[in-house]
């Protein structure tokens, strides 16, 4: 974002005056909550109602057009037929209008008439550099400014703008404010609230890239259809994360149906579901599965400590709610161990004879009449080296919920050397001390569910940072055996490959394109006669396998042109004869190269798939997974957006249901995974280089052999971007 866009952005969300154009005196409407909600909550600034019908607003003076306002206009809020707001747009770029506030609907969520008019809206944007907010928005509110642009019934919930330091962005406006009425119901405090409309000019990841800069915020909730431009969101996310300020996000459209109502309701493109799992993954993004989980998230995030590690220690009044809590923590991959040693012998003065110490605590129903039983036990835990986490699971008994609550704000803020993450789950406790515990800090879950999926949202964030640095993209100099002259060779064999009119690489020119850039492949030759191919095989050892190559023949198996396990000269000879008249029947006007030779090298390793494919929003992305039926039916795989770190592959790795397979399982060696992972960011490098050229690249299979003796590429295949619409999908 340029610095004009970002100071800008800094006027819309701190305006020194707001221009209401088509300002109503009827309060109740659309256009007339704006002004009376101004009022209501006191904007500092100036207002400046403009309507010819009127003199004057709820005692404001009222301008016949927005030429006659006295003074510059720094936001301009829009409520006025469609086709009329061009050319007040025009005026305001006279009265120094840094942005435009477009409440009007009739734009692209309407159809081809209106998808026009809404290209004009972004090409007067681009043109004159005023920021365009909408259309089709309920506008925003700045909490900390108290700044209010938008007509949304929500405000008649809050009785004053109390802010607090979570941001939250909505593509859309209606559901979006029912977040922000529950998140404003249950204490998340919100330092903005942006409902981004149909996105003309200004984006969602504009809203994220201006609250990532803000000091006011300290975490970011959105609730995300999709974006237009993938990267602009991944260095937004990067920039989060540079700051160490979480990103927590709903986001929807993942199934074909919430694809089609996204778009059917602002007309954008929603992307890849998969795409953006890998592009969250990645960046660190917090994801959240519905709107209890965005606005517990936030606010654990905005108040509590990060772990250091997964270890929970769970103090209980509850043995069934202990167990519950463990259960979900255990599901979650948390660790609740038992406690030991000198931790355990402190737990036992303290806890009653009948309960337990080994975690969780149970304390029985004893601390209901002896509430100092919950100091006690939580005094001897925070100080313990056991845990990296602290949950008391609290009763609801009213007659000891004060002495509670207040012993517990007493003991962590006592206890803040400790540098563990505290968190009370309370289920059912009094609203009144809930409240008072997380309006001085210190996050409360109301279920024992809720409570363990927020204690592994604060420890996968803590981990992506911790991780976060080594998640740089690797310069192509830091990849071993890493040839200088790759580009050259490539771009030889792609002219190649087009000077015959081709737009698709055979199996031998997608390796030859492989073997430029330093991936291993299996040992071949490419022959033109029988003779040839003795003397090849000779050369390489047999058991060989033997392949009709040609650019139009890409699944050769299912042409039946590939012959395994040749084992013999004779039964090369019957091989090479027979895959031949095969291609010719399958395909009798396709152009043949030869056959090739390769050593039979499948049953030596892992077989792995390696793909590369174009993924909406984000561009290229990398995936991977084990070959055969994991691929194909189980759909075992893991993907991630370009660029990718060594991190990113290591985890991509290990991310796979099969990398059990890699390690050895039942008895197998365990497989070169360095020499995968290296493969993996060789071809994530080629894919840049080449990004201009290579649409979709397929190493399948990839064979892992045993721990140091390296990988081999069986078979590939490669689409330049003139084929992108055909796919290389079960080749």
């Amino acid at each position: 974002m340029d610095q004009t866009r970002r100071k800008n952005l800094q006027y819309l969300f701190k305006p020194r005056s707001i221009g209401i154009l088509g300002a109503s005196s009827d309060l109740n409407k659309v256009s007339g909550r704006p002004l009376a909600y101004m009022l209501r909550f006191a904007y500092p600034g100036k207002i400046y109602p403009i309507n010819p019908k009127y003199e004057e607003i709820a005692g404001v003076r009222c301008y016949p057009n927005l030429s006659e306002v006295p003074a510059d206009v720094d936001i301009l809020m829009a409520i006025i037929p469609s086709k009329a707001i061009l050319p007040n747009l025009e005026i305001g770029l006279q009265k120094g209008v840094k942005a435009a506030v477009i409440i009007s609907g009739g734009f692209a969520e309407t159809g081809e008439k209106g998808r026009k008019l809404q290209e004009e809206l972004s090409a007067f944007a681009r043109e004159s550099g005023m920021l365009i907010y909408g259309p089709n928005t309920t506008g925003f509110l700045s909490l900390v400014n108290r700044t209010v642009a938008t007509f949304s019934q929500s405000l008649e919930v809050i009785d004053d703008m109390i802010p607090g330091k979570t941001g939250l962005i909505t593509q859309s406006g209606a559901f979006g404010a029912a977040i922000f009425v529950r998140a404003v119901r249950v204490g998340l405090g919100l330092s903005h609230w942006a409902a981004t409309g149909n996105e003309a000019d200004l984006e969602f990841c504009d809203f994220l890239e201006y609250m990532v800069d803000d000091p006011d915020t300290k975490v970011i909730a959105g609730f995300l259809a999709g974006v237009e431009d993938g990267q602009k969101l991944l260095s937004a996310l990067d920039r989060a994360a540079q700051k160490g300020k979480p990103v927590v996000l709903l986001k929807v459209g993942g199934t074909e149906a919430g694809k089609r109502a996204a778009y059917s309701h602002t007309g954008a493109i929603v992307g890849s579901s998969k795409a953006y799992e890998a592009a969250f993954r990645q960046k660190g993004v917090v994801v959240a599965k519905d709107i209890g989980q965005l606005i517990d998230f936030s606010m654990a995030l905005a108040s509590t400590a990060l772990p250091r590690g997964k270890k929970v220690g769970i103090m209980t009044e509850s043995g069934g709610g202990g167990v519950l809590l463990t259960e979900r923590c255990a599901q979650l991959g948390l660790e609740v161990s038992e406690i030991r040693g000198s931790t355990r012998e402190k737990l036992m003065a303290v806890v009653p004879a009948l309960g337990s110490v080994k975690n969780p605590v149970d304390l029985t129903g004893q601390s209901l009449s002896n509430p100092a039983l919950v100091k006690g036990a939580v005094e001897v835990m925070l100080a313990a080296p056991d845990f990296d986490m602290l949950v008391p699971l609290l009763l609801m008994s009213k007659a000891t919920a004060e002495q509670k609550a207040r012993d517990l704000l007493k003991i962590v803020n006592q206890s803040k050397a400790s540098k563990k993450s505290v968190m009370v789950c309370w289920p059912e406790g009094p609203k009144q001390w809930i409240q008072w515990l997380m309006d001085r800090g210190i996050h409360v879950a109301v279920t024992p569910t809720r409570c363990a999926h927020t204690l592994n949202a604060l420890v996968t964030y803590a981990e992506f940072l911790s991780h976060y640095e080594s998640s740089k993209s690797v310069a192509p100099s830091r990849l071993p055996n890493f040839p200088v002259d790759r580009k050259e060779k490539a771009f030889e064999i792609i002219n190649q490959v087009k000077q015959k009119g081709a737009n698709r690489l055979s199996e031998y020119e997608a390796k030859k394109l492989l073997t430029a850039y330093g991936v291993p492949v299996a040992k071949e030759a490419l022959v033109g006669s029988l003779d040839e191919a003795l003397e090849a095989a000779g050369r390489i050892g047999y058991p060989v396998v033997a392949k009709v190559i040609s650019a139009d023949i890409p699944h050769k198996t299912e042409a039946g042109v590939v012959a395994l396990n040749i084992n013999s000269q004779d039964a090369l000879h019957q091989a090479y004869n027979q895959i031949l008249k095969k291609a010719k029947a399958d395909r009798p006007d396709a152009v043949l190269e030869g056959v090739l030779i390769q050593e039979m090298v499948a049953s030596q390793g892992v077989e792995t798939i390696v793909g590369v494919s174009r993924e909406d929003p984000f561009g290229p992305a990398i995936m991977f997974g084990l070959g055969g039926i994991f691929v194909e039916i189980l759909k075992d795989v893991a993907i991630r957006v370009l660029p990718v770190s060594a991190k990113d592959v290591q985890d991509m790795i290990q991310q796979i249901q099969g990398f059990s397979i890699l390690q050895g399982a039942r008895g197998r060696k365990p497989a070169d995974v360095a020499a995968l992972a290296e493969v993996l960011l060789k071809t994530a490098c080629l894919t840049d280089e080449l990004k201009g050229q290579i649409a979709e690249l397929d190493i399948n299979p990839l064979i892992v052999l045993e721990d140091g003796r390296g990988v081999k590429a069986v078979d590939a295949l490669a689409l330049l971007h003139q084929d992108r619409g055909q796919s290389t999908e079960n080749r």
